[in-house]
Formats: structure tokens, C-alpha cells, sequence
């Protein structure tokens, strides 16, 4: 047991007032209610409640409770509720004795304490502070000088049983405390909004999606699950979830094995459908916000809790399954070169299946969808339900179709094959043609969405083509050709980059 827990335990005899200071009138803030929290998915949340103080004109000090451990205290602020509160912060101090008991021992420099270890009691002034360094440091020991003069050291921290402070004119904060001293203008209460910033906060999205026999509709519901490790309880929250570039790429991380490697290390890049870019380069280490979600009602959080949360449910929507073939594959070491000849010539047969459904109010949803783990099962004839399978949805808007990935396709496949690379202009104009070929050994039709992304430059034209395409990105166009059982169909199209 570290220190820190050990005092934690002994602190509880202490006797609570607050710090000595000649002048100021000590008040206590009410509880926090009416609290709204935007919570992050990279792991930390902003927090506005709404607090009363009664001041009395001149100097006071304000003792705010019911705070979180990890509250950031340089993130700390306040905004009146009236336009003028008439209210100047002289200084503020964040202090929670259970996590820093040092601070405590320094307080007490000069008072007198009892130490109890199993070989006896002893009494005296503090001298120094004791400080547990770590598993490889020798910890710094706590000294005291008795009634006779000497001094006693315990330099084994874990050897202390209780320590009893005996000054109860010195406050213990057994709880996360602000202290603000202030200049108040005027007499009477003051209603205020605080502000300030708090780790130990993280919320995922899940989603589970149960197909029918037919696999034509299928009951959607998704949950968002809210860990609260911050050190208190937020109780009747409004909560809006955020979600950031940074969060969006330690997500890709964590479901990415690959991506575990040295930063410095190339990855390989794959498209997810209806994204145009790779995945590994679609965000950057910022708190860049990429959208928000309000769930519909209040929410208590208890500290150390994950609460999990209905965020949207559905019945029978409309499904439908299609197939994507996306065959560029990038080379794990490839630089990305826009003009390097050899730039995304590799290429994988894998056709992918997927089920397409519609975010829209008339189907029951119509609300933002976060994205996050997505699990679908298929009901049986007798009731029960088989795990088909386990992916990612992407984030979808409302009004918007949502894609989950279903594995790969039996009995389809394709290829892609590089026929032509040019210089037009050297330096300036390159021309690349390609061929896609596809096969249907199904026993089904299929409608096999064939994904080309123009990935060397955003400046470029499509020249030629024998099938019809849609530009459905900036860089990316979609053929559609449809194949009976048995089918076999190729493609050709050329691109001309120019820079």
C-alpha cells in the first residue's frame, strides 16, 4: 500500500474548519444544480452548475464543494447570472488532502501530531513533511521534535499505523475544496455560474442491429455508455457528447492492431465507405471538434460508475444489402508520392458485403448517430438470435444513410489492374488507366459498388470510361454494375492528374 492510500485512512480524524485568515468572512457555496456537461471522447469534460453565495460587502471566503478530484483548477471560472455580479476574485486555491497529504503536513509545520506504529505513540511538533517517492526512491521520512527536545524520524512511511492531528484550528479537506477570496461590492446573495474543466470523464456509442428472418428489417437500438471516474457525482446532468479529431484517431488505434506500431512507422491505409480519405490520415492529434450529441433527458452520474444510456431505438427499418469492391491497396512503407509510377498499384480481390439503412424520423430515428461499436444478430425462425457479426458505424447524421460492414462477400471477388501510366507534361500532366474485373459465383444477384479514388492529386479529370460513374467525394467515383449469378463484368476508366 502506497502512502497515499494510508493517509487517506488516517485523515478521517481530522477535524474540519477553514484555514486561518483575519478579516474575510468565511461562507460556504450551495450544492451545484442545474449542471450541463460536454463531455469529450479524448477523455475529459467541461462543466457549468450553478451555485449561490450570500457575501457581505467587502472581503470573503468562498468554500465551493461537491467538486471533482480531477477538476483542472487553471481551467476554473465564472460567469454571473445577472449582467453585473459586483464580484472581484483576489485568489483561488484547489485543495483535496486525500490526494496530496504532503500539503497537509506542510500546514502543519510547527503543530503538534501523535504517530502510532506497532512499536509505540509518540508526540510532537512537525518538522518535515513525509513524501512517498516511489517503488525506486527512498522515500522522504516524516520527523517530529518531542517535549524533550529531541527528534524522532519514521523514515519507513508504510510502517506508520495512524497519525492524529491535534490542532483542529487547521482544516483538512477530505473532499475536493475551491477556496475563492473575494471583494464583493454589496451585501446579499449572489447567483453564479462555475465553470471549469475535469478529467476522469470518457463516453463510447454501441449499437446493436436485430435482422428479421428475411433480413429485409431489423430493430436498431443504440446505447451510449458514460464512465464517470472524476472523483464525484454529477446529479441531473444535461450532457452533450463531443466528438474531436484526436478522439476519432485514438478510437482507430485502440480497434486497429496494426496501428500500434512506432509513430514513425507507415501504416496501411484503408478506406471505410463513404469516407475519402484513408482511414489512418482522416485526423490529427487536436481537440478539433467534428460534431456533438445532447441526449434527451438528465442524467445522474455516480463517480465510478459506467452508466450506459438509450440514445436512440428503432423498429423494423428498412434494410438493404449491397457489395463494395475498393481494391487499392497501399504499400505498408509507400511515401505517397503524386508522382511516383508505382503509387497504389497493389490490389486485393476482397468484394465486401454491407447493410445500408436510413437515419430518417419516418423509419423512428431522424437523430444524429455517433459513432461507435455496432453488433448485428439475425432472429431465427424459433426466436433466437446468431451473432452475424461485428463492426464499426460511422458517424451519421440525420437525414443521412448509415453503412455497417458485414464481412467479406461469398463466392464475389475482384481485381484491379494498373494498363496505363503517362506523362503528359513532365512534371506537370500524368495520365493512369486502370481495368477492374469482377466475378459473381453467388447464387444471388448483386449490385457491387466499385469504389476508384483519385488519391495522387485533388486536381484531375476523368477521360475515358465504358460504365457509368457517380462522383460521390471530392477524390472518389462509384460504378455500379450489377451481376447475375455467375456473372462476369470489367470495367475501364483513365484519369488525368494535372499540378
Amino acid at each position: 500500500m502506497r502512502t497515499g492510500l494510508r493517509l487517506a485512512v488516517i485523515l478521517l480524524v481530522l477535524i474540519s474548519g477553514f484555514l486561518y485568515s483575519a478579516g474575510a468572512r468565511d461562507v460556504d457555496a450551495t450544492a451545484p444544480r442545474g449542471v450541463t456537461m460536454a463531455i469529450y471522447d479524448s477523455g475529459f469534460a467541461l462543466v457549468t452548475e450553478l451555485r449561490q453565495v450570500t457575501l457581505s460587502s467587502g472581503e470573503n471566503r468562498i468554500l465551493f464543494k461537491g467538486l471533482p478530484a480531477e477538476l483542472l483548477p487553471s481551467s476554473v471560472s465564472f460567469s454571473p447570472v445577472t449582467r453585473s455580479s459586483g464580484l472581484d476574485i483576489v485568489e483561488q486555491q484547489f485543495v483535496y488532502d486525500l490526494a496530496n497529504t504532503r500539503a497537509l503536513f506542510d500546514r502543519y509545520r510547527g503543530e503538534e501530531i501523535e504517530v502510532q506504529t506497532s512499536a509505540g505513540l509518540w508526540k510532537g511538533k512537525v518538522l518535515s513533511a513525509p513524501e512517498d517517492r516511489g517503488p525506486f526512491q527512498d522515500d522522504s521520512p516524516l520527523a517530529i521534535q518531542r517535549a524533550d527536545g529531541t527528534t524522532s524520524l519514521f523514515p519507513d512511511i508504510q510502517a506508520i499505523e495512524k497519525v492524529s492531528f491535534l490542532n483542529s484550528s487547521t482544516l483538512a479537506f477530505l473532499e475536493p475544496s475551491l477556496i475563492w477570496q473575494v471583494n464583493a461590492e454589496r451585501d446579499g446573495p449572489q447567483n453564479l455560474r462555475l465553470n471549469y474543466s475535469s478529467g476522469g470523464l470518457e463516453w463510447h456509442a454501441a449499437y446493436e442491429m436485430l435482422l428479421n428472418e428475411d433480413g429485409s428489417h431489423a430493430d436498431l437500438m443504440g446505447r451510449v455508455g458514460i464512465a464517470n471516474n472524476s472523483g464525484v457525482t454529477f446529479k441531473n446532468a444535461r450532457i452533450k457528447l463531443v466528438t474531436t479529431e484526436r478522439g476519432a484517431l485514438l478510437s482507430g488505434l485502440e480497434s486497429r492492431p496494426i496501428t500500434k506500431k512506432a509513430p514513425d512507422q507507415r501504416m496501411i491505409q484503408r478506406y471505410a465507405y463513404g469516407s475519402d480519405k484513408p482511414t489512418v490520415e482522416s485526423a490529427v492529434l487536436g481537440e478539433t471538434v467534428m460534431a456533438d450529441y445532447s441526449l434527451a433527458r438528465p442524467v445522474t452520474l455516480e463517480h465510478g460508475t459506467l452508466k450506459h444510456v438509450q440514445h436512440c431505438y428503432a423498429e423494423s427499418v428498412p434494410v438493404k444489402k449491397f457489395f463494395t469492391y475498393d481494391g487499392v491497396k497501399f504499400d505498408t512503407f509507400q511515401q505517397q508520392r503524386r508522382n511516383d509510377w508505382n503509387y497504389g498499384t497493389e490490389y486485393h480481390t476482397v468484394v465486401e458485403a454491407h447493410l445500408e439503412f436510413n437515419n430518417t424520423e419516418r423509419y423512428g430515428l431522424g437523430v444524429d448517430l455517433p459513432a461507435g461499436d455496432f453488433r448485428l444478430y439475425r432472429k431465427r425462425d424459433d426466436g433466437s438470435v446468431d451473432l452475424v457479426g461485428e463492426d464499426r458505424l460511422q458517424s451519421t447524421k440525420n437525414e443521412e444513410k448509415g453503412y455497417v460492414l458485414l464481412g467479406a462477400a461469398r463466392g464475389i471477388s475482384g481485381e484491379r489492374e494498373r494498363t496505363g501510366y503517362s506523362e503528359v507534361t513532365p512534371l506537370h500532366e500524368y495520365e493512369e488507366s486502370f481495368e477492374i474485373r469482377l466475378s459473381n459465383d453467388s447464387e444471388e444477384e448483386a449490385e457491387i459498388r466499385v469504389i476508384e479514388h483519385m488519391y495522387r492529386w485533388d486536381t484531375f479529370e476523368i477521360v475515358k470510361a465504358d460504365g457509368q460513374y457517380e462522383l460521390t467525394g471530392p477524390n472518389t467515383i462509384e460504378f455500379r454494375p450489377v451481376l447475375k449469378p455467375g456473372g462476369r463484368r470489367s470495367l475501364h476508366y483513365t484519369v488525368k492528374y494535372s499540378w
